[in-house]
């Protein structure tokens, strides 16, 4: 009697992902078949291995042969049941000759990078089929494309964006699982300009299946209401946000009652991460503008889309490191560094001369030797009314049936001013 065919899921293509019944069924066959980098992931173990190239009658013929004798493990990508091998599989050998082990699909890992349920998601794939495949999910409010290198995630975009679709939120999920994992945060006219990236998964969200603001009120009427308010302080909850941090709402609200905003300044907002200061200023500088750098691309992403959120057109988003992504700027009136990546000793001695005379330094940071090292830098020639706050922030969070005061990080705050030339 011919064995059953095991066919295994193996996920991402990371030891990190698989499955100990995965793990099992390798060790106990005599025959591995799967695709080049499904049998990478077992190049160290002494077994019989068959690769699947684009013969593949030849090799379910092959398979069909071998089972006779040996037990085989077919090795798939992700989770078989998603866009795999296991219909024609299942068409080939029967169900009652298969034994299947499930994986971590990209899908799940994908949605799990990005804290998003998936369960009301649109699911298609361009992996070895047609852009057709896309028609269902033009109406779709929460979609995810699975690409290869001939329908790229700059293909799926593009044929959202010439059909019309409002998709403002799309992501662009890289290698998930492995060591080159990369994510990005862009909207179908820049997603549309990619290069490259074939091994993705692409996400796209329209602005009300974002779920960052409760469904009891939409998105476009809560914003409203805080366009109404003028000093800041927004609430976290309004923001796009992913695993990079975001400030909390009471400290950008000191720092930037620190900042001594005003109409028409321009600012500079080094650090950026997520937007946070700077969709705050942008807002109440307009219209003045706002300078941001942020080094890492995926956190430059969310702060362009919390901007696009908020409907703010007065800052630019570079990607890059301060000081040198702002040799292009204009004088500021206002610096304001929420990190340094290093280089906080060239950040402000650079600051003093992107300053105009009276302009204002506003440097937050979560440390000690931090705060040491700024409060050292700063007792320079080039700065005067030094100050420093340092705040901690408490919030009543439940404690079994008690509530308690939980504490946040403590912040330090420094603010300082560009001495006039003139000065003594």
């Amino acid at each position: 009697m011919a064995y059953q065919i095991t066919v295994v899921g193996i996920g991402p293509g990371s030891w990190d992902y698989l499955l100990p019944a995965a793990q099992t069924a390798v060790n106990e066959a005599d025959l591995l078949v799967g695709g080049e980098s499904a049998l990478s992931l077992f190049e160290d173990i002494d077994k019989e291995k068959c690769l699947i190239k684009s013969d593949l009658q030849g090799v379910l013929d092959y398979v069909a042969a071998m089972r006779e004798t040996k037990r085989v493990v077919v090795l798939l990508s992700g989770d078989p049941g998603f866009f795999g091998l296991l219909p024609r599989l299942r068409k080939r050998f029967g169900v009652e000759n298969l034994r299947v082990i499930p994986g971590i699909s990209s899908l799940q890992l994908g949605c799990a990078r990005l804290g998003l349920h998936w369960h009301d998601l649109t699911a298609a794939s361009v992996h070895g089929r047609e852009l057709e495949q896309l028609e269902k999910a033009c109406s779709a409010n929460k979609v995810a494309v699975l690409t290869d290198n001939r329908f790229t995630p700059a293909e799926v975009c593009r044929y959202f964006l010439e059909r019309g679709c409002d998709f403002p939120l799309v992501w662009v999920l890289t290698d998930l699982g492995r060591p080159g994992e990369e994510i990005t945060l862009t909207g179908l006219a820049e997603g549309a300009k990619l290069d490259g990236r074939g091994n993705s998964i692409v996400i796209l969200l329209r602005e009300d299946s974002c779920g960052s603001v409760s469904r009891d009120s939409s998105v476009q009427d809560v914003l409203a209401e805080w366009k109404k308010i003028v000093t800041p302080g927004l609430s976290n909850e309004l923001f796009i946000r992913s695993e990079t941090p975001l400030s909390q709402e009471e400290a950008r609200a000191l720092v930037l009652c620190k900042a001594r905003l005003r109409k028409g300044m321009v600012v500079y907002d080094l650090g950026a991460g997520t937007g946070g200061w700077t969709v705050e200023t942008a807002r109440l500088i307009a219209p003045g503008n706002v300078y941001a750098v942020e080094r890492d691309p995926a956190a430059a992403d969310l702060a362009r889309a919390n901007l696009k959120r908020f409907g703010l057109t007065n800052a630019l988003v570079v990607t890059g490191e301060a000081p040198d992504a702002c040799a292009d700027f204009p004088l500021a009136d206002l610096v304001l560094v929420g990190g340094s990546g290093g280089r906080l000793q060239d950040i402000v001695q650079s600051a003093a001369s992107w300053l105009r005379p009276g302009g204002n330094l506003v440097l937050s940071a979560v440390t000690p030797d931090t705060f040491s090292a700024a409060w050292q830098l700063l007792q320079g020639d080039s700065w005067e009314q030094l100050e420093a706050v340092l705040l901690q922030v408490s919030r009543v969070s439940p404690r079994g049936g008690a509530r308690i005061f939980q504490g946040g990080n403590p912040i330090f705050i420094l603010q300082a001013v560009r001495r006039s030339e003139n000065a003594s």
